[in-house]
């Protein structure tokens, strides 16, 4: 009896020992320093229909016959946002991309085909309109920019009162709660090299399935909603990379050789550290991730847009490159697959990706104490309210 006793709990043990291995694997320590931002785009399409609601005349014989339109469903959203106290929001008509990235410079910038919002979490708050009245736009866009210390603690909240704030919109206006598309935008951006930099000071995240996270905290997710989670990894053209490569600048595409050897690591890494699903973007294309069934691909004006279906495992590493343009960042990106995630978390993807960038930079022989490679890791999720 005893000795069976022994024997079990020398198993349970060695379970034990297992487990935490498996739990080890999981924990990603990213620097004290890492950036996080949590928005909320709520978009509809703008039609006929919702500028008889909204009950603003359009003269196509004026100059800016949108403009009183636009402005009065500002004010719709506005007088909403200031309901429901959210601090910071925006309203875009652009027929733009919206971007949002963690500065401590609040300021806007705009392509040809997106619309970059530059501001901090913890500081500044506004309400403000980016439309031109002289266009109609294609689709009306409601920007909610989470705000405070700590946005993935607060993050299934915050959900929740944009979605409050986007069926009260909906009510306002005449329409249908589902009318409107909400896109819940988390990331997190950090120096994948900050140790080498003598930024010691870390925080541990498993980084758990956004889904997950919020009904934990009882928030509800629509079944029909569907979420991504990929990182993208910004790689600066060094003036170290070109001195490493023979470029002959006599030929059509000079840059072939240097983006033939960066994309020979990129592959031969995703295979090392067993990553199925990822793109190299070297085109001077900037890449969004959409879930899509068929996995396509899509060019618009500056935007690449890379469509995959997260619950598909096939095996897809692919290059990008434009031989006659150097560009100024190379952006790899990685897609988790349901594949990747482990007990409700993508800690143990988000390692993998980690080490693969190592691996690149061994291979091109980075100074990791000079200079960064930026990682982007982002969860999505898109549902209707």
């Amino acid at each position: 009896m005893c000795g069976c006793q022994l024997v079990s709990e020398g198993k349970m043990r060695r379970a034990s020992s297992i487990l935490r291995k498996h739990r080890a694997s999981e924990k990603v320590y990213v620097p004290a320093n890492a950036r996080d931002n949590h928005y909320v785009i709520a978009e509809m399409a703008l039609t006929d229909e919702l500028i008889d609601l909204v009950g603003e005349v359009v003269d196509l014989t004026q100059e800016q016959p949108y403009h009183k339109f636009y402005q009065k469903l500002a004010k719709l959203a506005f007088d909403v946002v200031e309901e429901c106290h959210i601090e910071h929001a925006n309203f875009v008509a652009n027929n733009r991309l919206v971007r949002v990235r963690n500065s401590d410079e609040q300021q806007v910038l705009h392509t040809d085909k997106q619309s970059f919002f530059f501001y901090s979490p913890k500081q500044n708050s506004t309400f403000k309109g980016y439309f031109d009245g002289a266009i109609r736009s294609n689709k009306v866009k409601f920007l909610f920019l989470a705000t405070g210390d700590n946005l993935r603690v607060s993050a299934a909240s915050f959900h929740q009162k944009v979605l409050t704030a986007v069926s009260l919109l909906a009510k306002k206006v005449g329409l249908p709660s589902d009318a409107l598309k909400v896109r819940d935008h988390q990331h997190l951006t950090w120096d994948v090299f900050a140790r080498d930099k003598d930024n010691k000071e870390s925080i541990s995240h498993t980084f758990r399935d956004i889904t997950t996270r919020y009904q934990h905290q009882d928030v509800r997710v629509n079944e029909q909603a569907t979420a991504v989670t990929y990182a993208v990894v910004s790689v600066p053209m060094t003036r170290r990379l070109l001195k490493g490569t023979d470029i002959d600048y006599d030929l059509d595409k000079p840059f072939e050789k240097l983006y033939s050897k960066i994309s020979t690591a990129f592959t031969k890494a995703n295979d090392k550290h067993q990553l199925k699903h990822a793109a190299m973007i070297a085109n001077g294309l900037s890449p969004i991730v959409r879930f899509d069934e068929h996995a396509s691909t899509v060019i618009n004006g500056d935007i690449i847009s890379l469509g995959y279906n997260p619950h598909h495992e096939s095996r897809d590493i692919t290059s990008q490159w434009h031989g006659g343009k150097l560009v100024d960042t190379i952006r790899l990106v990685f897609f988790a697959t349901d594949f990747d995630e482990t007990h409700k978390t993508y800690g143990k993807f988000v390692n993998q990706v980690t080490q693969a960038v190592g691996s690149i930079a061994d291979d091109l022989n980075w100074k990791r104490d000079k200079d960064y490679m930026l990682m982007r890791f982002n969860q999505q999720l898109v549902c209707r309210v």
